[in-house]
């Protein structure tokens, strides 16, 4: 009983947090296809604030920190952001209405992670007073970059392939009406051939019977 009480003490309180309340108020906004927006000036100031925050203490961070701890991390992010890119591209294009093309850019996105994301995710880690490595924010490249160059790599490949394909089906396409018209070609000949065949002896037998 205690656990649960506890559970349900901090439930509550976290939903009492302002991060959850504008992620709840946002999706009650796009519910209601109300057209609040909040001005584009407004949105770029406090990505570039959080940006500054994340980046300056990343940055002295990884001058204090030891390089050879970052590798198995930095390694272990390039992995799950090229598996998020292949796993989104071989699910999401399988859902109705999804394009293949439009399923890889989204699985790209996804594997990239937002740098505003990123932000808001550390600060809300400080806020709530959990611990994590300084050089957390410098993770952030060695998950963006191989994410969108597999997405992109990956359309590409898919395109070629399918324009290949386009390509053959209109080649066999040309060739059956080629052999179609030739068909039709030699029917004709053929059928020109015995109407004057056909002339040809009608017109001896008048002559004889004359």
């Amino acid at each position: 009983m205690d656990f649960l009480s506890d559970f349900w003490t901090l439930f509550i309180g976290k939903l009492q947090s302002p991060t959850l309340g504008f992620l709840i108020g946002g999706m009650v906004v796009a519910a209601v296809n109300s057209r609040l927006a909040i001005p584009d000036a407004i949105y770029k100031f406090i990505v570039f604030m959080l940006l500054l925050k994340v980046g300056l203490s990343g940055g002295i961070a990884i001058r204090n920190a030891n390089l050879a701890e970052m590798l198995l991390p930095a390694a272990f992010a390039m992995i799950v952001s090229v598996l998020v890119v292949f796993i989104g591209r071989y699910t999401l294009a399988k859902l109705p209405n999804v394009k293949t093309v439009d399923a890889i850019a989204t699985a790209g996105l996804f594997g990239a992670v937002s740098g505003s994301t990123l932000a808001a995710a550390l600060t809300l880690l400080e806020s709530e007073g959990l611990q994590y490595e300084a050089w957390a924010a410098a993770l952030y490249p060695f998950m963006d970059i191989p994410a969108l160059v597999t997405a992109i790599v990956l359309a590409s490949v898919y395109t070629k392939k399918k324009r290949a394909a386009a390509d053959s089906l209109s080649a066999q396409a040309t060739l059956g009406d080629q052999a179609s018209f030739g068909q039709k070609v030699a029917f004709s000949k053929q059928t020109s051939f015995g109407d004057q065949q056909s002339f040809d002896y009608q017109g001896v037998a008048a002559v004889l019977t004359k």
